[in-house]
């Protein structure tokens, strides 16, 4: 897995998981604001600088991949901060490596769909082998991001896309159509560890915006926030705000530590 580390000589790492079509180069609105922090930004498999097995198990291989970096590069504990499909990566980490998670972070959460679009992600799921990927890359990105202040999202996700194998593109389409029924286990190891969790959406974002409603009332010590007038890729489409929900959570989480009662 190919990754990249930030140094600013802080003893605290954020961990950057970006989304589908994306790369390290997805968090370039961020990792300057994260100036606090030392960040290690992934590239995922088939993604950026990072090669593709078509192999079993892609979810778990990922995580597995993520736990070898932190131990090469002795990192005891990170903040987890995911995009879209990342998120699914970040909730499967934090489930088998719970002791290296301080809080997550989700942005434009994909799971816990309403039946309406898990139907719609099934029939995704099976057309994805016949339609030809220059058809359906751009389809699936206007159905995601459908509207004009999505644009420069929705060219970011295509442009990038198209770059990737067909077989790395269609496996994680089926890793974020099978991961909807892990979701009850996911949230099961969240409570039971704590962890802080914060969620941000775009309000916008259709597929999804009941989605992370749901979920969010599921975990004891999580927030929801919902950014207006943008869409699935919130940390793009709407990185100022963003980046001020993201940097008061991570310092939420410090004073958490240092001054317990407060909490």
């Amino acid at each position: 897995m190919n990754y990249k580390i930030y140094n600013n000589n802080s003893k605290e790492w954020v961990l950057l998981i970006h989304g589908l079509g994306g790369s390290i180069n997805t968090w370039k609105y961020q990792i300057e604001d994260l100036n606090e922090y030392n960040v290690l930004a992934v590239d995922l498999e088939g993604h950026g600088g990072s090669a593709f097995e078509k192999r079993r198990r892609l979810l778990t291989r990922s995580a597995s991949e993520i736990n070898e970096i932190l131990e090469s590069e002795n990192i005891e504990k990170v903040h987890v901060i995911a995009l879209s499909l990342g998120t699914l990566v970040a909730m499967e980490f934090a489930y088998l490596y719970k002791e290296k998670v301080k809080s997550i972070l989700l942005a434009g959460f994909v799971l816990n769909m309403g039946i309406g679009y898990k139907s719609l992600l099934a029939i995704l799921e099976g057309i994805k082998y016949f339609v030809p990927k220059k058809v359906f890359y751009p389809v699936f990105a206007n159905l995601m991001m459908p509207r004009k202040n999505h644009k420069k999202s929705r060219d970011i996700f295509i442009r990038e896309s198209v770059k990737m194998k067909s077989v790395a593109f269609r496996m994680w389409l089926s890793e974020l159509f099978r991961t909807q029924f892990k979701l009850n286990e996911y949230l099961i190891s969240i409570e039971e560890s704590k962890l802080p969790v914060m969620f941000i959406s775009g309000k916008q974002d259709y597929f999804f915006v009941n989605s992370v409603k749901r979920t969010q009332k599921k975990i004891n010590d999580a927030s929801l926030y919902f950014i207006e007038k943008c869409g699935h890729v919130c940390s793009i489409e709407k990185h100022n705000e963003f980046n001020c929900l993201m940097i008061d959570f991570l310092h939420e989480i410090s004073k958490r530590e240092y001054y317990p009662s407060a909490a």
